[in-house]
């Protein structure tokens, strides 16, 4: 009885614990995964783990929803996702994968406006809500991302790497995901370019929000904790 009890008592202090702190740990969470994505790629490592990791950040911000309903709606969403992830490895379905592809898109927005309606709902700020405020900024990044994928399954062609515009199927998605955050960053290393208006305006709503955000919000975030 006694054993069960410390177990039981270090479940409860261990979830204490991970919902005190639960944006910080997402957002070294989501630089793990931004630091995994190439090594995967280089080494061609199983994306199996690294997308696992992707749904674990993800239905992690997506417990500070508000409402039992919506984080019901949230599980339910990481759980389809997965599956239809899943079934269109094993089964070679293109379409089931698209679909993955889609709601995970959906599920990182739900994401996003989780981390980004608790950065903004604390009267008081500390660590957390700063934490979240950045969770928020690599979150839309990876949304970003894998839109872009999306619109080049959809259109081949929509972008052109080193000058040469890509052949269908051959831009993945970390690929994606490493454009959106040099396009969110502004670097503009020029090494991938965007040629459709779609993927321009997509390229060019990212660049406006990422500068945005981190001029608004973020110093916004940080003057209230430097001045309490």
């Amino acid at each position: 009885m006694t054993t069960v009890r410390q177990i039981l008592l270090s479940r409860s202090s261990f979830s204490e614990w991970y919902f005190r702190r639960r944006h910080s740990v997402l957002f070294l969470s989501l630089l793990l995964t931004l630091i995994l994505a190439p090594i995967t790629q280089e080494y061609q490592l199983p994306s199996g783990p690294l997308e696992l990791l992707y749904l674990m950040n993800l239905a992690a911000a997506a417990v500070g929803l508000d409402s039992s309903r919506e984080r019901r709606w949230a599980v339910a969403i990481v759980t389809l996702t997965a599956a239809s992830r899943v079934m269109g490895r094993l089964l070679n379905l293109e379409a089931v994968s698209e679909l993955a592809a889609t709601l995970f898109v959906g599920l990182a927005i739900l994401a996003a406006c989780a981390s980004l309606r608790f950065a903004l709902s604390a009267e008081r700020v500390n660590r957390e809500q700063v934490a979240a405020a950045l969770s928020t900024y690599l979150l839309a990044g990876h949304v970003f991302g894998v839109c872009y994928w999306q619109v080049e399954q959809l259109r081949a062609g929509s972008f052109a790497v080193s000058g040469v515009p890509v052949a269908a199927g051959t831009l993945d998605l970390p690929t994606c995901v490493y454009f959106s955050f040099v396009t969110l960053a502004t670097l503009g290393y020029g090494d991938i370019v965007p040629l459709t208006p779609t993927t321009r305006g997509l390229a060019v709503s990212e660049a406006i929000i990422g500068q945005l955000y981190l001029a608004v919000l973020v110093a916004r975030l940080i003057g209230a904790r430097v001045t309490k």
